[in-house]
């Protein structure tokens, strides 16, 4: 509604909002509202007001009781969604049923049923034809929104932390036992566990519905592991669309965010497929019956690399085409249709396109534990690190095994024991560093067996610090590496690695590695010493 608010300029109405009591999914709808500066009413001072225009964005038989001839909007991408237990239809879709829009006297409601394309028009002479007539095309704000506003793609990515080189991985979930995370609730978690962190963000789009209908408490508590594996998340009532054009792959659902994210050029795989909640033959049923399924189950890393390699089966303009007309011109015939209502004059200079607002994404705590695959091209002796968040890994026991990393900063004792790395990637001074290489990995604690163990890790191999000039790198039985790099993580990891292929780090050398396709860096080594 917001975007509808926008294009009503350069003469903005006085607005008022107000929430039809008894929705299920109305919780906290309100002091959002409020939060964002609007006057809210209540249900009788509304009623009793007289209004140049209602805006509707749901068709309800409630509208009848409101002053002032009303303009009904698609909530979401056109009409698709049948919801029979709220329209009483189990043939037509919400925002088009005659139960929706006529009073009880038999009379339509709506001044104006907003379309976003002739076709809904045709539908709408089906499932309501007293109501056709009302019926205007007037194309899809949001879409337009979304896709001037792609100019701004490098912004929108960096607010969401994606780095160079990094994909951008959308996860869309409608409500209901069909949405994505009613299928597949663990999908986020599974992209996290087989998706390298350094290659590959992941973001998690829920409809307001799935927050309401339980509480946004509880489902952050429910995504407290993904969200500190590195998930991010947009939070309920906060713009969504910049996470559309920030994507590299979208993997949803039949949701309107699907259409756009297809609409405007985004790789699409059907991640969970709604059909029986669509009304056959609707767009978005289309978009469905076309797009690539994706199997939950299956190599995810493998599935999106291939899709984001193959040819498309439909262009973006064909899949637009079919759900929204008048592209370029939806804010200037919804602005036109809002002011004929109030009988006013339009204005002959089309509205001023706004930007999609920035995104509010709501991030978890820093990672601070991996595993890690490391592997070295025996041809050119480049070293390759994928890191995979711990948290998530460790929920897939049959993945294979990697090894461990921990950052110092890592709390959790038990995972700290089972660490196999342990590196401080803060710069320290050199004197603490070397403290703290003496604590970590010095034996002072006997086993049952009589043996020294390692008091704090006890399967540490390897520990590094990074101090100002380089890092240090030292492993249990005293062997002894410096180097210049600025990365105590990959120091780690990259010597340990060309050490286990069987190289004595005797000499001083240079070493390439990779963390992201297509990005080397490089290090230089001291000759390995022996600490007694």
């Amino acid at each position: 509604m917001r975007v509808i608010l926008e294009a009503l300029h350069p003469d903005p109405p006085d607005v008022k909002f107000v929430v039809e009591s008894g929705s299920a999914f109305a919780d906290g709808l309100g002091a959002s509202i409020v939060e964002h500066g609007y006057k809210l009413l209540s249900w009788a001072e509304a009623t009793s007001t007289r209004f140049d225009v209602v805006l509707a964005a749901h068709a309800t038989p409630a509208l009848d009781e409101f002053r002032g001839p009303v303009f009904c909007l698609p909530h979401g991408a056109g009409y698709n969604r049948i919801v029979p237990e709220s329209t009483g239809s189990a043939d037509f879709a919400t925002g088009t049923v005659d139960s929706q829009l006529k009073a009880d006297s038999g009379t339509v409601i709506p001044a104006a049923l907003g379309c976003s394309h002739p076709e809904q028009i045709e539908r709408v002479g089906e499932s309501c034809p007293d109501a056709v007539d009302r019926a205007v095309v007037i194309g899809d704000p949001v879409y337009d929104q979304i896709c001037a506003s792609k100019r701004r793609r490098p912004e929108y990515r960096d607010r969401f932390g994606v780095g160079p080189e990094q994909k951008l991985v959308v996860v869309i979930s409608t409500w209901g036992k069909h949405g994505t995370v009613g299928c597949e609730a663990n999908l986020p978690m599974r992209l996290l566990a087989q998706l390298p962190a350094d290659e590959y963000r992941i973001l998690l789009i829920m409809h307001p519905n799935i927050w309401a209908g339980r509480s946004v408490a509880q489902i952050r508590s429910e995504l407290r592991n993904e969200l500190d594996a590195g998930l991010v998340v947009i939070p309920p009532r906060t713009p969504w669309a910049a996470g559309l054009i920030a994507a590299d792959i979208v993997l949803g659902d039949h949701s309107s965010l699907s259409m756009y994210a297809a609409a405007i050029g985004c790789r699409f795989l059907l991640a969970a497929d709604g059909r029986p909640e669509l009304v056959p033959g609707s767009p978005l049923a289309m978009l469905c019956a076309e797009a690539t399924r994706l199997d939950a189950r299956g190599d995810l890393r493998a599935q999106i690399e291939d899709h984001l390699k193959a040819p498309r089966r439909l262009s973006a303009k064909e899949i637009a085409d079919t759900i929204f007309a008048l592209q370029g011109e939806s804010w200037a015939e919804t602005r036109a249709v809002a002011r004929k209502l109030a009988g006013l004059e339009d204005f002959s200079v089309p509205p001023r396109m706004t930007a999609v607002s920035d995104p509010e994404p709501e991030p978890g705590r820093r990672v601070t534990s991996w595993q890690v695959s490391v592997t070295m091209d025996s041809d050119t002796g480049t070293v390759h690190i994928e890191r995979y968040p711990l948290i998530a890994r460790e929920q897939f026991p049959d993945l294979d095994p990697l090894s461990q990393v921990s950052d110092d900063t890592e709390v959790d004792q038990r995972t700290r024991e089972n660490s196999e790395y342990l590196v401080r990637t803060q710069p320290c001074e050199k004197p603490e560093g070397e403290e703290w290489l003496v604590e970590v990995l010095k034996p002072t604690v006997g086993d049952d067996a009589g043996h020294l163990v390692h008091s704090e890790a006890r399967n540490i191999g390897v520990a590094a610090y990074r101090h100002a000039d380089g890092c240090v790198v030292q492993w249990c039985d005293g062997l002894r590496v410096e180097t210049d790099a600025v990365d105590a993580f990959a120091a780690a990891v990259v010597l340990h690695e060309m050490y286990m292929s069987g190289d004595t780090l005797e000499s001083p050398g240079r070493v390439e590695y990779s963390s992201r396709p297509g990005l080397l860096e490089e290090f230089s080594y001291s000759g390995a010493t022996k600490c007694s």
